[in-house]
């Protein structure tokens, strides 16, 4: 097994805390966790928080997967909302609006509380590329000035939007000062070493090899054995656990991203002086940014296939300099990709398997948001209070027909689908 970190500039430049031993021996605890992402982290660390006793297990080691390399835009809210709040109906509609902010507040809470640095900047930018997406995005600046009056909105048109990012490549924007951009895996380090100051027992490089269910459930590690009186399943798109009740839920996206070499300051403030996160408005989109050192970091090409392309250098370099032409004889020092959780559904996965196995995952994009709150949503349900949990638990769920492999077909021709759309 290769328990290494992936090669990013996030694992170059993120000093890790400590390193958590292997579980070696049968342990007694309140709840167990699998998976040290920010769900995990956020569940163990909201539970200890509560007082409970709480053994985080880890396969490899904390925010191995997307949360440790994902793009770091923190975005308001989460895909399949609207569906959620049609199904809680019009009583619960405040409940629903309510979690479009909690993980940015509940993330903020911890940096405070808890002296994380993470590189947290405000500021989250949706660009328009056709003029119906520059419509839509009117739209939804209308309404959430009218819904969020406080969370710092302002609509570019085209010429103040080249002035801002300095580019022509888009019609219009909606900027957020309330959403913004971190360093992900410094989150997760940070988490980890918040959870191991409350006393959250930490095991890295201990893979589940069997769960036994039960009053008590039993999970199986090649060093030892924990015996919990409630399950927490966070693995996201890196886990095989209860086959017959998750599998086909939710399916693994290829996502990359690359890191320039560092800009001088002249040209940041050349081409975003603010230095916003940037998204465009298509299905299947572009993301980008710049890192506290001064690089861009530019991210996209979502596929469903699970391949890493050879180069994500050569699929994502072009796509950078229709942007920022400027940006033509930039050194490109990382590239890396990794595997996130996408909801058949899009609403993201959260329910129960019996009475006290609990799972959250496949927030399709926006877990760094999702991640952190559901992790608090999980334990607050532990804890007997089920309010926001069961507002998405409740939703129906999605399953993939016909077994992986046609499913993913099914899955990639959607995906195809959107892409032309996109592009029309």
């Amino acid at each position: 097994m290769h328990d290494h970190y992936p090669t990013s500039w996030y694992a170059a430049s993120a000093a890790k805390p400590k390193e958590w031993p292997a579980l070696a021996s049968d342990q007694k605890v309140d709840v167990c966790v699998i998976g040290a992402g920010f769900t995990g982290l956020s569940t163990a660390l909201s539970l200890s928080e509560k007082g409970r006793q709480v053994l985080l297990l880890e396969a490899r080691q904390v925010g191995w997967g997307a949360s440790g390399r994902n793009g770091g835009q923190m975005i308001r809210g989460f895909v399949g909302q609207e569906r959620v709040a049609k199904h809680a109906g019009a009583n619960k509609a405040d409940a629903v609006a309510a979690l479009t902010w909690a993980g940015h507040d509940l993330i903020r809470r911890r940096i405070d509380e808890y002296s994380i640095d993470c590189d947290l900047t405000p500021g989250w930018l949706e660009v328009a590329m056709t003029p119906r997406q520059l419509a839509g995005l009117y739209h939804h600046y209308n309404e959430m000035e009218t819904r969020f009056p406080d969370r710092g909105w302002h609509y570019l048109g085209p010429d103040e939007l080249k002035e801002r990012i300095g580019t022509d490549r888009y019609l219009g924007g909606l900027l957020s000062q309330s959403d913004g951009h971190l360093h992900p895996l410094k989150l997760c380090f940070g988490l980890a070493a918040a959870c191991d100051r409350m006393g959250v027992q930490i095991h890295e490089h201990s893979p589940v090899t069997a769960i036994e269910t039960g009053d008590v459930v039993t999970v199986h590690t090649a060093g030892g054995t924990v015996h919990a009186k409630e399950l927490v399943l966070a693995a996201n798109a890196h886990h095989d656990l209860f086959r017959r009740q998750l599998t086909g839920l939710a399916f693994p996206a290829g996502s990359f991203i690359m890191a320039t070499e560092p800009l001088s300051a002249d040209r940041l403030d050349r081409l975003n002086p603010n230095r916003w996160a940037i998204c465009d408005s298509n299905k299947v989109c572009d993301y980008f940014r710049m890192s506290s050192d001064g690089r861009v970091l530019f991210g996209g090409r979502v596929n469903f296939s699970g391949h890493k392309p050879k180069s994500i250098k050569a699929k994502l370099l072009p796509r950078l300099l229709k942007v920022w032409p400027e940006l033509e004889d930039v050194r490109i020092d990382y590239e890396w990709g990794g595997k996130l959780g996408v909801a058949l559904g899009e609403v993201p996965l959260v329910g129960q398997v019996g009475t006290n196995v609990w799972y959250s995952f496949g927030y399709t994009g926006h877990g760094v948001n999702m991640g952190n709150l559901m992790g608090q949503v999980v334990a607050d349900a532990i804890a007997g209070d089920r309010a926001r949990f069961d507002l998405l638990a409740d939703v129906p769920k999605w399953r993939l027909p016909f077994g992986r492999t046609i499913g993913r077909q099914i899955v990639s021709s959607a995906i195809l689908y959107y892409k032309i759309k996109d592009r029309l």
